[in-house]
């Protein structure tokens, strides 16, 4: 198990402790054929059946896998579903795709809800495996959560985790930060650095300087072959977010009159510690059972405000990410969630009550937990909720794994 009180440069920073092996491949199932056979690691990451090539994170909107069973009403658990989505025994309309994503990959798994007052699902969420040049595997999740008083909030959201995702997978394989992918943001602000404290809620961050997100590679650094070296995740975390703002700011169009679409932002690379990037209001956790939950982000927005004052999009102006980094000191969760959980369920310790003991061993059965919860409440808002257990490491031997995107 990984150990340590904090990285960084903050006060009483220490180095981490012994790594858990994260070397080892997952056999997960194939999102595209069902095969259950897909070895993933650096070097294979194609199903022998149908040559699909995870190269790219789920976000559970993807079509259906042929292989896939017919899902079961959500009403009244029949199977005959017909063309225009009614079910032929009781009748009911069931969800579109968009309206109930789930994904599990038994290492990180998540769900996203339309919930019971809007009309679509604005969230979007992105998650999966990435695999180091190092042959180490790595955990992404990212949640976008669309502005509704923008347009086609729907679409802003899931350009942002698709944009991002697939930065954070090359970038992390290169083994660097791409380059070339986009002008620097337009607004510099603070770096910060998450320095583990005994504060349950709160993270207590210390600034820093800019030029020291991406330091110059020393010597020996330019002389390990590539293939050996590890990005650097916070800059590989930034350039997500600089390419996910471009990809939502090219959904601007003339008759969006004066409010193109736009999305909050946040994503988690977990490795032997966490790398974080967020704006506005979708939030990152801590979840254990040793008393130490807490929030690991800071809203952009008043407290007790939803007005939030940062953003993707054309009219963003350009936005620099809040970037921290942590080495939890023990087993645990990281939650990564949109507003429509925190709204009913905000402290920290509260959702690790939901959550745990289970997340550790079956995420995804506990974020169904954490939106049910949510659902139960009230609803009033989308609900997204991506767990991932920590340590990175393979489920146990003989545990079936999926990649499924498993669409109602």
């Amino acid at each position: 198990m990984t150990v340590g009180t904090a990285v960084g440069t903050g006060p009483g920073a220490t180095t981490a402790g012994p790594e858990a092996d994260t070397a080892m491949a997952l056999q997960l199932t194939c999102p595209k054929c069902g095969a259950t056979d897909l070895e993933a690691d650096q070097a294979s990451r194609f199903c022998e059946q149908c040559g699909y090539a995870l190269a790219e994170a789920v976000t559970g909107d993807e079509e259906p896998g042929t292989a896939e069973d017919p899902k079961p009403c959500v009403s009244c658990g029949g199977t005959e579903i017909d063309a225009e989505g009614y079910c032929t025994d009781c009748g009911d309309l069931q969800p579109r795709r968009r309206d109930r994503m789930e994904v599990d990959f038994k290492a990180v798994a998540g769900v996203s809800d339309r919930g019971l007052r809007h009309h679509r699902n604005e969230d979007s969420m992105a998650l999966g495996p990435a695999f180091g040049p190092d042959g180490r595997t790595l955990m992404i999740a990212v949640v976008c959560d669309g502005v509704s008083t923008s347009e086609r909030p729907d679409e802003a959201s899931a350009a942002a985790v698709k944009t991002a995702a697939k930065l954070l997978l090359a970038a992390i394989a290169g083994g660097s930060a791409p380059e070339g992918l986009g002008p620097e943001p337009t607004r510099a602000g603070p770096v910060e650095t998450a320095v583990m404290e005994t504060v349950p809620e709160t993270v207590v961050a210390e600034t820093i300087a800019p030029e020291t997100l991406s330091p110059e590679p020393s010597t020996a650094e330019e002389d390990q072959p590539r293939r050996g070296r590890r990005a650097d995740l916070r800059a590989v975390s930034r350039q997500a977010v600089i390419d996910a703002d471009h990809a939502v700011s090219g959904l601007a169009r003339d008759a969006d009159h004066g409010n193109p679409p736009a999305c909050t932002y946040v994503c988690a690379i977990v490795d032997t510690d966490v790398t974080l990037a967020w704006l506005g209001d979708s939030r990152a956790y801590w979840l254990d059972e040793r008393g130490t939950s807490r929030a690991l982000t800071r809203d952009d927005a008043e407290e007790g405000s939803h007005a939030i004052e940062a953003w993707l999009g054309a009219d963003s102006g350009g936005p620099e990410p809040h970037l921290a980094s942590f080495t939890p000191d023990g087993p645990g969760v990281v939650l990564v969630c949109s507003d429509g959980l925190w709204n009913y369920v905000e402290k920290a310790a509260d959702l690790a009550a939901i959550a745990l003991p289970g997340a550790l061993t079956d995420p995804f059965t506990a974020a169904e937990a954490l939106v049910r919860r949510a659902l139960a409440d009230g609803g009033h808002d989308n609900i997204t909720a991506v767990l991932v257990p920590y340590p990175v490491q393979p489920p146990a031997e003989g545990v079936s794994t999926t990649g499924v995107s498993r669409q109602p």
